[in-house]
């Protein structure tokens, strides 16, 4: 089951919206601007890498620094882990 959930939650990271990340970003306070959202949705849609891995979801954010700063991708991983906090699957990302 949890490899399941897994493949649909980085199914869901290939499907984010401009709106929707924004939306989490407000949310959770997590500063994020429109332009940071479109590259960082971009990039998702492209993402081959596992965000259950912790060397996938290490190139994963490497990649986002690049596209956007440092600060937006810790931002972005800031967000990532207060979501899988509220839906109790954060151990899944250590």
């Amino acid at each position: 089951m949890k490899n399941v959930a897994q493949q649909l939650i980085t199914q869901k990271l290939k499907q984010l919206t401009v709106k929707e990340l924004l939306f989490y970003s407000q949310k959770y306070q997590i500063p994020i601007t429109k332009d940071e959202a479109a590259a960082i949705v971009k990039a998702l849609k492209k993402n081959k890498d596992n965000p259950f891995d912790p060397d996938g979801r290490k190139r994963m954010f490497s990649k986002l620094a690049k596209i956007t700063s440092k600060d937006t991708a810790k931002s972005v991983y800031k967000l990532l882990m207060k979501m899988a906090k509220e839906y109790g699957v954060e151990h899944w990302l250590k």
